[in-house]
């Protein structure tokens, strides 16, 4: 296969700490290469680096005469000001790009149900995305390069964008690099897995699936190796502290393997570790949405939304994107007015709001980690222990030299962090988190859920949760999972209207067609026998809880 891209021994250093040391990639024809790690370890400036946005302090990278690349970057840089047809097509002449099947296929497959006259900064963040990705893909590259492509996606965009990728070059043509967490997303379009940790990038043959049990598997070998080193190790300090026969001296290559093997110790890698934190109380009142209603520019969003928050309610909010899901929780959070009906809010709620767009995090830009910190409580109370806001922050998987970088020098999946991190430390009774799975890891995705699942266990005074998470149709499993067993209550977003689920979670139209899920959401037993019947009867139970 011909050679596309390549990068030989790049090293990145940066103020508070070295992002890659010595690190050696290629990219060849044919290649679709997924990249995880996580955040903060250097994904999306290995990406800058090879698409020539950012210069390496050493090190090089080669590129093959004539070769184009694309990059979708994880923030938005859209014009607000031009409309969509403007910023997908330009002044291209209609018959021109109307014309282009390739062109074609990718207004219909990601901006059919948006105008084409319609301003950028009219768009909600899903739909911005989708003209993103849109503007992108109307190009014709050689390589392309997504950073998070599917934030904000609905189930349709992910799974259309998936399609379009797998199909868009021949077997062995174009080359594909994807930084995402979602993982059906990485397991449909990826054959090769790139893992960016302590300074390297790791290769891995297969998608997300494959790359799990190979890396299983590498740990597994390095525990064993690890294992060997510490029996050695130990015998060697113990042979230290006894006194050697005959002499009052030990031999000096003993001493020096043994502290050649005291110095290999490697660092523990950051545990991601979150705690319930204190709240404040929160009466029988949350929040009431009475008859209310939303319109911009005489368009209706939402109408005659009745609801009824109440305390200690999780609940996760769906819908396509345009569907008016973060208009609904601009009501709840009150940045949004209502122009029909009214909001009636309780006395003793103390609101923590999570958005898509790290608004809070913008007039802090320039300040370190560490002063910000420093403005908040010096001590918290956490299962009755005092900890100050830095070291929760490190459970929150920053490293310490992090506290050093400036808040807008931070990383997506780090900026994300810090700002549930502030959050959490305002004490909410009541938390709006809108796209929290957005750029964070696998394993802040985990933290994140069992923090928010910790809160089942407190009675009155548990913080009201109210999300949304888009995600792949099997996939984004976390994220699934997390509208099923953290929020069981499930509101849908279509036409302007609001409906409860009556399930947990909208179960997978592929699931929902086998005749036994049928009968059990219809209520209908499931005809069986003998000890087979009272195990299938408790797991029936057990699963409609």
């Amino acid at each position: 296969m011909a050679h596309l891209l390549g990068a030989e021994a790049l090293h990145l250093e940066y103020p508070t700490r070295v992002v890659f040391d010595a690190v050696t990639v290629g990219i060849n024809e044919g290649d679709r290469i997924g990249i995880v790690g996580r955040n903060g370890d250097g994904k999306s400036s290995l990406l800058r680096l090879l698409a020539g946005r950012i210069e390496p302090d050493s090190g090089r990278v080669t590129r093959r005469g004539g070769v184009r690349m694309g990059v979708l970057d994880q923030a938005d840089t859209l014009d607000g000001a031009s409309t969509v047809g403007y910023a997908i097509v330009g002044d291209r002449p209609e018959h021109e790009w109307a014309g282009d099947p390739k062109v074609r296929d990718v207004i219909a497959g990601l901006v059919p149900d948006i105008s084409w006259e319609a301003r950028i900064d009219t768009l909600s963040g899903g739909q911005r995305r989708r003209v993103a990705l849109a503007v992108l893909l109307v190009g014709d590259w050689d390589i392309i390069a997504l950073d998070e492509p599917t934030n904000h996606l609905d189930v349709e965009g992910i799974t259309w964008l998936a399609s379009h990728l797998r199909s868009r070059w021949a077997r062995n043509a174009g080359g594909l690099l994807i930084i995402t967490h979602d993982r059906w997303f990485l397991d449909e379009v990826a054959t090769v897995t790139w893992e960016v940790h302590d300074r390297i990038v790791e290769a891995f043959e297969g998608g997300y699936a494959a790359y799990v049990l190979q890396r299983v598997e590498r740990d597994r070998q390095a525990a064993s190796i690890e294992a060997k080193r510490q029996n050695l190790m130990k015998k060697e300090l113990a042979w230290l502290r006894r006194g050697a026969p005959a002499r009052t001296a030990k031999p000096k290559f003993r001493i020096e393997a043994a502290n050649q093997l005291i110095e290999d110790v490697p660092p523990l890698r950051d545990r991601i570790e979150l705690n319930r934190l204190a709240v404040a109380r929160l009466g029988k009142e949350v929040i009431d949405l009475l008859d209310a209603g939303v319109s911009f520019d005489g368009r209706e969003v939402l109408r005659d939304i009745e609801w009824r928050i109440a305390p200690g309610e999780r609940t996760a909010i769906l819908g396509a994107n345009g569907a008016g899901k973060s208009t609904l929780l601009g009501l709840i959070a009150g940045t949004v007015q209502p122009t029909a009906g009214r909001v009636k809010r309780g006395k003793t709620v103390k609101l923590g709001v999570l958005d898509q767009q790290f608004r809070e995090l913008e007039d802090i830009a320039g300040d370190r980690v560490r002063d910000v910190l420093a403005r908040a409580k010096t001590s918290y109370v956490i299962d009755g222990k005092e900890i100050t806001p830095a070291r929760l922050l490190e459970r929150l998987g920053f490293a310490r030299e992090h506290l050093s970088a400036r808040v807008g020098e931070l990383s997506g999946g780090q900026k994300r962090r810090l700002q549930l991190l502030l959050v959490l430390l305002s004490e909410p009774n009541l938390i709006v988190l809108d796209e929290p799975s957005n750029d964070v890891d696998t394993d802040m995705l985990a933290a994140m859920e069992d923090l928010f699942d910790s809160c089942r266990a407190r009675s009155s005074s548990s913080p009201t949760i109210v999300t949304w998470w888009s995600g792949s149709p099997t996939s984004s499993m976390r994220s699934w999972a997390a509208g099923c067993g953290i929020c069981p209550a499930v509101w849908t977003s279509t036409c302007g209207c609001v409906r409860r689920s009556p399930t947990r979670h909208p179960v997978s139209s592929s699931l929902s067609r086998t005749p036994r899920l049928r009968r059990l959401r219809r209520g209908c037993p499931v005809r069986k026998s003998g000890l087979r019947a009272r195990n299938s009867a408790r797991r029936n139970a057990d699963w409609s809880d």
